[in-house]
């Protein structure tokens, strides 16, 4: 469990991490290994995201939010 503030917590189920190769420069095993890791969380379906902090994600992230 995610522990964001003292009301809002999310669910290790609501999250997903994904190892993925890093991109830009770096060394001579640079895009050769999973070097990072990727967050994807459903900021729209989310139950766990009280009404007011998910309409603040939306306008504070905006271009950044994917369908995905």
């Amino acid at each position: 469990m995610l522990s964001i503030s003292t009301h809002v917590t999310i669910p290790d189920e609501e999250i997903e991490l994904t190892a993925v190769r890093a991109q830009g420069a770096g060394g001579q095993h640079v895009n050769k290994t999973s070097s990072a890791v990727q967050l994807r969380f459903n900021v729209l379906e989310s139950p766990s995201l009280p009404e007011r902090v998910r309409a603040r994600l939306v306008r504070q992230l905006g271009p950044r939010l994917t369908a995905e």
